[in-house]
């Protein structure tokens, strides 16, 4: 042919056939769009776990990446134009679809219950996990951690081997945020199943009868049943999602725990001096709990013979942990929980108090620059846990200094136990009291060392003149 008119180099044919028929490769692509249909469809009812990796993840996850690189390599041998980007469409499509796979995985809300989220202010849905359901939603989270790992790897391979003119278009940002949303989905339901398992413990405290309590002893039965129930929870979730979402949840729940006890709390009907008391001592053991959370250990079996049974601990051991790391929890985790408990407690402490100490100890610690509104809603809060008659409650919301129509209005707002809910206000005032107690306590140390010198002063000039 070259010697045929003296044309020039022939152009090389690699790539002209696939791409002349790029227009009719959509039977192609249709077939391996049902192939993958065919294990999304065996994922949903497929539990088996891949323990093989560091997390432990679902088979169907590793074998959908298997089949996509595969067929990456069977398209690329055709065309790595058009075709391959119909094909990396389809990818994104079916990767979205195993999301939803994965996120069908999850236990279904409990229907017709509805909770207000303190987290975000709005309605959160509940759910109940199953017995042993923890481990299949811990799955879940490491799947799609695994998932949205492989899936910024995919988009890397599928850049680098698609044609020029598709490369700027290669985008799965909108796949990967479908498996965060399912991780945090996920997240959200171990913290919701956890304070669904602890409904009865909390159930025990409204029954118990705190207003004729007259005697204070160990914890009560209530708060044991609130180890037992979060500390196998928390270790089981520990030992199998990764530590970010570990503390994550850790957070959550914490939060939303600390919350629930105080409503529960603020909605009894009235508590003695020694229930005040009493209660103040469960609230302690509980925040003890709520801080080592993320940092708690699994059981330790008896050392002595080969059938030892295995002992719950409460404790931190002081040296190593599941994962290797710190056995203190994260200071801005204690710093929450810390902050969340004041609450509770200096809402107990004022309970606890004489009543005609009452007024100036609220008005002491309470933020004068919180309205007066809520500071009636909050005092009237404590007049009825206290056991005050109502009409006395006016008489006393005046000499906290609230006007009469704001006095009504906090009296109508404490009315109800369900719609007591001292927030901001109490901690402010709990934080205005640490302010005061600080400042005290450092005049009386000032006072004291004055006092100290002046008696050894007062001492050298007795031995001189002697």
């Amino acid at each position: 042919n070259a010697g045929r008119g003296g044309g020039g180099p022939v152009p090389p044919l690699a790539g002209i056939a696939s791409t002349t028929f790029d227009d009719h490769m959509s039977p192609y692509v249709a077939l391996e769009e049902r192939s993958m249909d065919e294990q999304l469809h065996a994922a949903s009812s497929d539990e088996t776990v891949d323990t093989r990796g560091e997390r432990p993840v679902f088979v169907s996850s590793t074998n959908l990446f298997i089949y996509m690189k595969n067929s990456i390599t069977r398209c690329t041998a055709l065309t790595r134009e058009k075709t391959f980007f119909l094909m990396q469409k389809a990818f994104q499509k079916k990767l979205r679809g195993y999301a939803a796979v994965l996120e069908r995985k999850l236990p279904a809300p409990l229907s017709g219950q509805i909770v207000m989220s303190k987290m975000t202010s709005s309605n959160s849905t509940v759910y109940r996990i199953p017995a042993g359901e923890e481990v299949t939603i811990c799955h879940v989270i490491d799947t799609c951690e695994y998932c949205a790992d492989t899936v910024e790897a995919l988009e890397d391979l599928i850049r680098d081997k698609i044609g020029d003119k598709y490369k700027e278009k290669i985008d799965m940002g909108e796949e990967q945020g479908a498996f965060q949303d399912v991780t945090a989905k996920s997240i959200r339901v171990l913290v919701s199943g956890l304070e669904q398992r602890l409904d009865a413990p909390l159930r025990e405290i409204s029954r118990t009868g705190w207003a004729s309590l007259d005697t204070v002893g160990e914890e009560s039965s209530y708060v044991r049943a609130i180890h037992l129930t979060v500390h196998p929870f928390v270790v089981q979730v520990r030992e199998l999602i990764p530590s970010s979402y570990f503390r994550s949840f850790c957070d959550k729940f914490a939060l939303a725990f600390a919350s629930t006890y105080y409503r529960t709390l603020v909605g009894l009907k009235r508590i003695s001096e020694a229930g005040t008391q009493q209660l103040l001592l469960d609230v302690y053991s509980v925040k003890t709990l709520l801080l080592k959370l993320p940092v708690l250990e699994a059981e330790k079996k008896s050392s002595s013979g080969g059938g030892g049974t295995p002992r719950h601990h409460h404790h931190v051991n002081a040296n190593t942990n599941l994962s290797g790391g710190s056995t203190i929890a994260p200071a801005m985790y204690t710093r929450m929980v810390n902050k969340e408990f004041r609450k509770l407690e200096v809402m107990l402490k004022l309970v606890g108090s004489p009543q005609e100490m009452l007024v100036d100890m609220f008005r002491a610690q309470w933020d004068c620059s919180m309205d007066t509104a809520a500071m009636a809603r909050d005092f009237t809060a404590v007049l009825n846990l206290k056991g005050i008659p109502r009409l006395e409650h006016s008489t006393m919301l005046e000499a906290l200094g609230v006007e009469a129509s704001e006095a009504t209005a906090g009296a109508a707002g404490g009315a109800g136990a369900d719609s007591l809910t001292m927030t901001a206000h109490v901690q402010a005032l709990q934080e205005k009291g640490s302010d005061v107690a600080a400042k005290v306590n450092a005049d009386l140390n000032q006072m004291r060392q004055r006092v100290d010198d002046f008696r050894r002063a007062f001492r050298r000039r007795g031995a001189q003149i002697a």
